[in-house]
């Protein structure tokens, strides 16, 4: 069974699906196992015909750590200032905007439809108060339950409440000194200032080891996956489930924990340390339900390696022939085929994609946006008599990824160049025109064509295949032949030949 049904299989009721990502920096391809995972998870449940809601909490109450590499040094004023109130790198408008706005429009190119939910706003509105009060009240137990499952010895004074100073605006300098509902009095540290926050709007937040099952109490949470961080022995979902069940008196939502999707060459992506590719970029150099396709094919429990460059191409080779295994052309391996492309599709088809990825990476570099692209596109196959926005969508990403992510036996440029051939090349190029010369002008055509010459003269195929690259890219390797070569007019394949197995005479 696919592993989101397996999953919602014996959940009864409302349930309320919850993810969350702090806006501290761009938000990365690695960050969205969090939100894919929980949309996978809400569209099983719907599948389900339980009543369910998905909802993304953005922390942005959360302080600003440090001045990111991303960041000019004038930010150094706003460390330890909630992300809400601090000003965007660029423009009007919060920090917390700036780096969200590009990822709630990435959501809807990639179909997440998705509640989001500011925890500014929940403290703001009241909406965690009762939460924040009841911590307050049982302020012991929490920091028993810290030093049992976390060994962290909190001390006495402790209190499972961080004020955001009237005066400064940090968020983790303040202390409590006494708490008289619904105002905790403190002293901030980094300028002296004393006075009291209201837990009933946001002049302060709770440690985000109480705000997790805080949250899950004030809203009804009652499925949440997480990373891999927080389920190690003693991390915060340990020490959530207990402060839950023991302080809240609330069952802890079923947990779903994902392993890290670590980025070629570099391993942990971070936005703190600006290493990293952002969720924005992916949809400028692949599909949109490629996003979707990276998560739902991986068992949540496996770490995922995402290659940009070539492991790219062939994971959108991998969707393509999942898509054609949906509608019966072409078989899979894979057991759960079926579901894993109806969680990653962004829209229902009657019938495959005429044109796959990799041959329209090849069409580009021999006509880019010319008129001879279409032609070329109906030999392929396709059967409009215009380019519809879908494919010139596709056209573009595949433009942009060429541009910056492509490995370089990827890219070609058709040549020109004349090279000296022997009689061997000489014969095997001679009757390759001789026999194509009723066959239909199709990769599939072609490709038995060259075959057949391999065959007949006892060849390796990579002989053959490097001849035919050198003639047409100067290079040992390229796109597949057949499809190549189909993809060129069959008069410019021809003269191109006959120029160079006979360059004095005219074509």
């Amino acid at each position: 069974m696919y592993w989101a049904d397996a999953l919602v299989e014996n959940l009864k009721g409302k349930q309320l699906i919850s993810t969350g990502i702090s806006p501290s920096g761009p938000i990365h391809v690695g960050n969205m196992r969090e939100i894919l995972t929980g949309d996978i998870i809400y569209k099983a449940s719907l599948d389900r015909k339980l009543e369910s809601r998905f909802v993304y909490l953005c922390d942005d109450l959360d302080p600003l750590r440090k001045v990111y590499p991303f960041l000019d040094n004038s930010y150094s004023q706003y460390v330890g200032m909630p992300l809400s109130y601090i000003p965007a790198p660029e423009g009007n408008g919060k920090y917390s905007d700036y780096f969200l706005k590009p990822f709630l429009e990435t959501l809807k190119k990639i179909n997440v439809n998705v509640e989001v939910i500011s925890t500014t706003e929940l403290y703001r509105d009241g909406k965690l108060a009762e939460a924040i009060n009841i911590a307050m009240d049982n302020r012991e137990e929490i920091a028993k339950i810290m030093h049992d499952v976390a060994g962290s010895d909190l001390g006495q004074d402790w209190y499972p409440y961080e004020p955001r100073c009237s005066k400064c605006g940090k968020i983790n300098s303040s202390i409590v000194t006494r708490y008289e509902n619904p105002y905790a009095y403190y002293k901030c540290s980094a300028c002296g200032n004393e006075d009291k926050a209201d837990i009933r709007k946001d002049d302060g937040k709770m440690p985000w080891r109480v705000e997790w099952p805080a949250k899950w109490f004030a809203l009804g949470v009652t499925v949440e996956p997480f990373g891999k961080d927080h389920a190690a022995a003693g991390g915060s979902y340990d020490t959530g489930k207990e402060i839950a069940d023991k302080v809240f008196k609330i069952t802890p939502p079923v947990p779903l924990m994902y392993e890290r999707i670590l980025l070629k060459g570099v391993g942990v992506m971070h936005s703190s340390t600006g290493v990293a590719i952002t969720a924005s970029e992916v949809t400028t150099f692949a599909p949109p339900e490629i996003l979707r396709f990276l998560i739902a094919k991986n068992d949540p429990g496996r770490h995922i390696d995402f290659d940009p460059g070539m492991g790219l191409l062939n994971l959108i080779d991998d969707y393509e022939k999942m898509e054609r295994a949906y509608f019966g052309i072409d078989e899979s391996n894979n057991e759960n085929f079926k579901r894993i492309y109806e969680m990653s599709r962004i829209k229902v088809l009657d019938a495959p994609e005429k044109i796959n990825f990799r041959h329209i990476v090849t069409l580009v570099q021999i006509y880019g946006n010319g008129k001879s692209l279409l032609p070329a596109l109906k030999r392929s196959g396709y059967e409009k008599d215009e380019i519809d926005d879908y494919l010139k969508n596709e056209i573009v990403i595949a433009k942009y990824w060429l541009s910056k992510y492509a490995p370089d036996n990827i890219k070609f440029t058709l040549t020109d160049k004349q090279f000296l051939l022997t009689d061997d090349q000489k014969a095997i190029l001679e009757e390759f025109l001789d026999k194509i010369d009723g066959v239909e002008w199709t990769s599939d055509g072609i490709h038995s064509t060259i075959y057949s010459i391999i065959g007949e003269r006892n060849l390796t195929p990579k002989d053959v295949f490097t001849l035919f690259y050198t003639v047409f890219i100067d290079k040992e390797r390229g796109p597949r032949l057949g499809y190549f070569l189909s993809s060129m007019d069959r008069n410019y394949v021809v003269n191109r030949i006959k120029n160079l197995i006979q360059p004095d005479t005219p074509a």
